[in-house]
């Protein structure tokens, strides 16, 4: 039998994006070497004082960043309030042994303590007080040509303020766009999403302040990452609650926990990206919404 001739139609351009390789390629590096602690050789981080919180002589780098960002999720799927069982030291001792860093135990427990029994500001409430909570929440949604340039843009305009960043590439997403929010979770009727970052930004707690967590923050863009996360949850929250959703005063925000700044006494540590419907508004605009 002679073939059919093939005439259907599929698009080649189609692809999977992610905050990760949506930013790969920004024309201009972070601001400041120091704070590009997620890639950087543990040699590059200035020695360590005995005298250091545990957070201060951690070593920097991609590999213990991800450990903790691994502690905690586990942390969360057990209910950040089984710091205060009996034997959870000893269950997250085992864990941090078969980690590798049996060497940091103590001060690897010590951290984690302070992080989920620490109180954060934009929440009134520290992790251990919170019991609604969803750890790596997985998102899909379609991208229907993204404009990587105008997502950009919209982001300078609504988020940091004038706080210089990085440029984008100009190019198109076209396909979806998928993530993994550390942590979702609902407090007093507001709804958040909580991102770690293990990022050194100075030698002490004094160190994180609102000005240069922002900085910090504008310089990897996690402005981007932030708006992409928050539409995640926004969209999951109309869905789920339809009629009876009202952002204004059910969507708490997206807050970036840089956990080396837990002790700082005015911020804990904790970047607000605050809810803003315009921004929202306009990324659903430039996903193709519909």
């Amino acid at each position: 039998m002679e073939a059919a001739p093939f005439e259907a139609d599929f698009e080649r351009n189609w692809a999977i994006g992610s905050f990760t390789s949506i930013t790969r390629h920004t024309t201009a590096p972070p601001m400041r070497a120091a704070e590009e602690t997620l890639l950087e050789d543990e040699e590059a981080a200035p020695a360590p004082r005995v005298e250091d919180a545990p957070w201060h002589r951690f070593p920097r780098g991609s590999v213990p960043g991800n450990f903790l960002h691994e502690q905690l999720e586990w942390i969360g799927k057990e209910g950040f309030d089984s710091i205060d069982d009996p034997n959870f030291d000893t269950r997250l001792a085992q864990r941090v042994e078969r980690a590798g860093w049996g060497h940091r135990l103590d001060d690897a427990i010590a951290w984690l303590r302070t992080i989920v029994a620490t109180r954060l500001p934009p929440i009134g409430a520290s992790l251990s007080e919170i019991t609604e909570t969803v750890p790596e929440m997985e998102f899909w949604f379609p991208s229907e040509g993204l404009d990587l340039g105008e997502l950009d843009r919209l982001c300078r305009r609504r988020l940091l303020g004038k706080a210089a960043r990085p440029l984008l590439p100009e190019r198109e997403l076209h396909g979806m766009l998928k993530g993994f929010a550390d942590l979702v979770f609902e407090h007093e009727g507001k709804y958040w999403v909580l991102d770690y970052k293990s990022n050194a930004l100075g030698p002490n707690d004094a160190a994180y302040t609102k000005r240069a967590m922002e900085e910090g923050m504008a310089g990897h863009r996690y402005d981007i990452q932030g708006a992409i996360y928050m539409l995640a949850l926004h969209r999951l929250l109309k869905s789920r609650l339809g009629d009876n959703y009202d952002p204004a005063q059910q969507l708490g925000g997206a807050v970036f926990l840089f956990l080396r700044g837990i002790a700082n006494s005015a911020t804990h540590g904790c970047c607000l990206l605050e809810p803003d419907v315009e921004l929202l508004d306009g990324l659903d605009q430039l996903l193709g919404r519909g």
